[in-house]
């Protein structure tokens, strides 16, 4: 405990303020990689949705 007593107050608060950020970071890039592969897989029956409306209003 020595050696905690000389850090500085100020840097032990840094310590898990740094820890949620890094966290929540990581957790935004893993959101953003689902939704675009949410995305890819319902662009695909929609596709082929506009494609039959639009042969049959021809």
């Amino acid at each position: 405990m020595k050696r905690l007593s000389n850090v500085s107050p100020f840097l032990l608060l840094l310590v898990p303020v740094i820890m949620v950020m890094l966290l929540g970071i990581t957790l935004n890039f893993a959101n953003d990689n689902q939704d675009a592969d949410i995305v890819a897989k319902t662009n695909a029956p929609a596709k082929t949705v506009v494609k039959i409306a639009t042969s049959l209003l021809k």
